[in-house]
């Protein structure tokens, strides 16, 4: 039986359809991306904003016609950091429950487990410690695991949209600028840096979001483009380092010619390279993996029961 998962970012609302292959293992038949900005002008004050739930409900619209075209007989829907803190969730749930997509608003720790269930079928993570790093518009997951066991998880309401919100920036980014969103980060990250200094991961995976279009960059700088069916993308600090480096100098018109950056990612990806590079620094990590699958991947895996 086909079946449909919306992952309802507090930027993008992501959708999967799927079914299990012949050996009950997870077969992605359509997957899509909607921006809709569920946060803007609200996730600060606990609120989704009039025009960002009516913008909501049209994308949770679209793909519901889309899971349906798809032959999907189910759609269930994942709600993040926007819908989590906001006071009128309740009735976002409700009308998207009249559209027949019941929705899971689901805890911060709790979403990371479910992105480690996706990155875990797309990266092999091997005996070692690895972190594994998800940055969202209202969170960002960190978790630890190895190929074999989960070492510790948490969430933090440090995503892009709430950092560009907390801390405006100027075009192009200021030095200044970066040193304060980096203090705020250190700030509220001290349980991260605890867990890195005593287990030292080699590995940092990111997933989702900014890592999708951190690795469509990467991959057309070095002429190419990531398939359709690519599920990871291995690169190093080096890369990352010169990549970052000329990304922040960019005023916004530049960055919007940059291939393989999408235009509703263009305002919040500095926040998210600043964000990346005080973890890679703190960890002192050389080497970064993207993971083409996240949430909606792993709640899918626990759906057929691979996990």
């Amino acid at each position: 039986m086909r079946s449909a998962i919306i992952d309802l970012g507090t930027n993008t609302f992501n959708l999967l359809v799927y079914e299990p292959d012949q050996h009950g293992r997870l077969r992605i038949v359509h997957a899509m991306e909607k921006a809709v900005f569920l946060g803007r002008g609200g996730i600060e004050q606990g609120i989704i904003a009039s025009d960002a739930f009516e913008r909501g409900i049209e994308a949770l619209k679209d793909h519901r016609a889309t899971a349906l075209a798809h032959g999907a007989a189910t759609i269930t829907g994942f709600g993040t950091s926007a819908l989590r803190n906001a006071r009128n969730a309740d009735a976002f749930v409700q009308q998207a429950a009249e559209l027949g997509i019941a929705i899971t608003i689901v805890p911060g720790e709790e979403e990371a487990g479910l992105i480690l269930d996706g990155v875990r079928q797309a990266v092999s993570l091997g005996n070692k410690p690895t972190l594994i790093m998800d940055i969202g518009g209202g969170s960002t997951e960190f978790i630890l695991a190895t190929g074999a066991a989960l070492m510790w998880k948490q969430s933090f309401e440090l995503g892009v949209t709430r950092l560009r919100e907390r801390i405006p920036i100027r075009d192009p980014i200021t030095v200044e600028e970066e040193a304060r969103i980096a203090k705020h980060l250190d700030s509220r990250l001290e349980p991260l840096w605890a867990i890195i200094d005593r287990h030292e991961p080699h590995l940092l995976v990111g997933s989702a979001g900014s890592f999708d279009t951190l690795a469509a960059i990467v991959a057309a700088e070095q002429g190419s483009t990531l398939a359709p069916d690519s599920r990871t993308l291995a690169f190093d600090a080096h890369t990352f380092d010169a990549l970052k480096d000329r990304l922040l100098r960019m005023t916004r018109d530049e960055r919007l010619q940059v291939p393989g950056l999408p235009e509703h990612r263009v305002d919040t990806l500095p926040y998210a390279l600043v964000q990346i590079e005080r973890v890679l620094t703190a960890g002192g990590i050389r080497d970064l993996a993207w993971s083409r699958f996240a949430l909606k991947e792993g709640a899918a895996a626990r759906q057929l029961q691979m996990v």
